[in-house]
């Protein structure tokens, strides 16, 4: 399956196998041998793959059927975190947990409707409704 998915997406993206092997730095039997199942990129190689196809790793390895990439964790600092903090009773609690920052940065970057969607879950799961 992992070499069925890596020919297709070499194939989607129009690019012959030595083109794939140039951009990995590995010969063209490797990328034959992936396609075929006769050889098995390793966890570095896999990530490489995911990120010239632009899919996520888990897509790669059948876990999932969505293509999309994760994104990667907030790590700038926050300053709007210190300056206005919306949810006092959580964030003020310990305003140099660095876990916090990190989703407060990636709650504000949703949509309006996506944050009124997870709250909802999240009300759900905790049995709010």
């Amino acid at each position: 399956m992992l070499g069925e998915k890596i020919a297709a997406l070499r194939r989607e993206k129009k690019m012959r196998q030595e083109d794939l092997a140039g951009l990995l730095g590995v010969s063209r039997q490797a990328i034959s041998n992936y396609e075929k199942g006769e050889r098995h990129p390793d966890p570095q190689m896999l990530r490489r793959l995911a990120k010239i196809f632009n899919v996520s790793s888990d897509y790669l390895l059948d876990l999932t059927d969505n293509p999309s990439p994760y994104r990667q964790v907030c790590e700038e600092p926050c300053f709007y975190l210190e300056q206005k903090l919306p949810l006092p009773l959580v964030v003020a609690h310990d305003p140099h947990d660095k876990t916090l920052k990190q989703l407060y940065c990636l709650l504000k970057k949703l949509s309006k409707e996506d944050r009124a969607c997870l709250l909802h879950l999240i009300k759900r799961l905790i049995g709010l409704e």
